[in-house]
């Protein structure tokens, strides 16, 4: 009797605290393999194309580069991605 009073309480001590975890932490990092244009939990993601990380469409940094709309996790990346760019065609 002891033993099963004591997996009842390691499982609602597990319970309690995953409950707790999903509150505190934040959303898992997308994870890299999923291809542009896929949803994660109900939001549109893109991948930058300079360091290939995911970002949520609604807060990508937008850049129009030889007529093509392309996304990026941030202004640095676009930045690099724009030199990289210019530094090839010369």
């Amino acid at each position: 009797m002891g033993l099963l009073r004591l997996l009842l309480f390691v499982l609602a001590l597990w319970l309690v605290l995953s409950g707790v975890r999903r509150l505190l932490l934040p959303p898992p990092v997308p994870r890299r393999g999923r291809g542009p244009g896929k949803e994660q939990d109900g939001v549109l993601m893109t991948q930058d194309p300079q360091c290939g990380r995911f970002v949520a469409e609604q807060e990508a940094v937008r850049a129009s580069f030889q007529g093509h709309l392309l996304s990026f996790c941030s202004v640095e990346c676009r930045d690099l991605y724009a030199r990289s760019r210019t530094a090839s065609h010369h």
